[in-house]
């Protein structure tokens, strides 16, 4: 007796059953098929100890070359950089598994920061604006050629302390940290309005998104009394109005893109959305615009890691401006409750005069 028992690529080359599938149904069925098995991963404990094992070899090895006193001199210290980024990108792209990432990871860092140091110390430049400048060229060119959403996420958010660290230093250039604001506003506005969520953008996003609240929450610590006797006792007393305006308009433009445009300008309850963001801006630190922003932007895109930074950043920038306040506590008292009914109020009309398909 013979055996007439079929595969399934044969079923799927049958005249019936490819008359019973769409063109090009079968030929896609058969390359899956084909396709060879994902290999399986190693267990979880086995990958946490490689990716340690990884960063301790890393810690090693600049260990060893400071000990030598290989990165002493700053040409020394710019090649060596430069051969640990060129290798960590290597390894990134051509190895897959635990060990390899975590060691091309721990590489990539320990490479930036030597080539910040080379770069700054050959121009003399070991001032604050040197190691920026340093670190934003650096930045620009490993974004796009490293693979990892770790860097591509944590080298814009150093970015963007280093600035603010260079800008604070100096009572001249303080001033400049509303521009710096102002850049972050429309680097995260930008991000999340008009550029595709593609594996390159989301780190930078999402770093823009961090960015952006940490700034006005360094500004807003840097007034408050506590402060004046401590780390920022240089900080000038600069007022949040132009970072207020800036990011009322940012915020009042979101609503409209999110509205449908300005043909929407006469819906009552985007009018009622404008004026409460003209008087928080006023009254209010700017911090809480954005927060508000980064809520609505969460809740538009369905992206939960803006939605988590506005619940983070939110109770923050509500204390600061609390304990901001000069006044007495029966005012603070009276400016809470009031509000709270202001807020309550607007929701209300919001509610009530907002189309169904942007109720909540």
């Amino acid at each position: 007796m013979s055996d007439s028992s079929l595969t399934l690529i044969e079923v799927l080359d049958h005249p019936e059953v490819r008359d019973l599938l769409k063109p090009g149904e079968v030929e896609r069925i058969t390359a899956t098929l084909c396709s060879p098995e994902p290999a399986a991963k190693a267990p979880l404990y086995i990958r946490i100890l490689s990716g340690i094992g990884a960063w301790f070899a890393a810690i090693f090895l600049v260990a060893f070359l400071g000990s030598a006193r290989i990165l002493n001199d700053e040409s020394s210290a710019l090649v060596c950089g430069l051969a640990f980024v060129g290798g960590a990108v290597a390894l990134a792209k051509t190895c897959k598994s635990t060990f390899p990432g975590q060691l091309a990871l721990a590489l990539v860092f320990a490479g930036n920061g030597m080539v910040v140091f080379g770069i700054a110390g050959m121009f003399s430049s070991h001032e604050m604006w040197g190691v920026v400048l340093s670190h934003g060229a650096v930045c620009a060119v490993v974004y796009g050629l490293f693979p990892s959403s770790i860097y591509r996420f944590l080298a814009p958010v150093v970015l963007a302390v280093l600035a603010t660290i260079w800008i604070s230093v100096d009572l001249k250039t303080f001033a400049l940290m509303h521009v710096l604001i102002a850049a972050e506003m429309l680097l995260a506005g930008g991000l999340v309005l008009h550029a595709r969520r593609t594996a390159l953008i989301q780190p930078l996003m999402h770093a823009a998104a961090v960015m952006l609240p940490a700034t006005i929450l360094f500004m807003n610590l840097s007034q408050v009394v506590m402060f004046n006797g401590g780390l920022w006792q240089a900080v000038p007393d600069n007022p949040m109005a132009p970072s207020s305006a800036v990011l009322a308009g940012g915020l009042i433009y979101l609503f409209f893109r999110l509205a449908g445009g300005v043909r929407q300008a006469r819906q009552p309850w985007l009018l009622v959305a404008v004026a409460a963001t003209l008087m928080l801006g006023i009254f209010t630190t700017p911090g809480i615009l954005v927060a508000i922003a980064l809520l609505v932007a969460g809740y538009a895109f369905g992206d939960r890691a803006l939605s988590a930074l506005a619940y983070i950043f939110l109770p923050c920038f509500l204390v600061v401006f609390y304990y901001a306040m000069n006044v007495n506590l029966a005012h603070k008292a009276w400016i809470v409750g009031g509000s709270g009914l202001l807020l309550l109020g607007v929701r209300w009309l919001l509610r009530r005069s907002a189309p169904v398909e942007v109720q909540p």
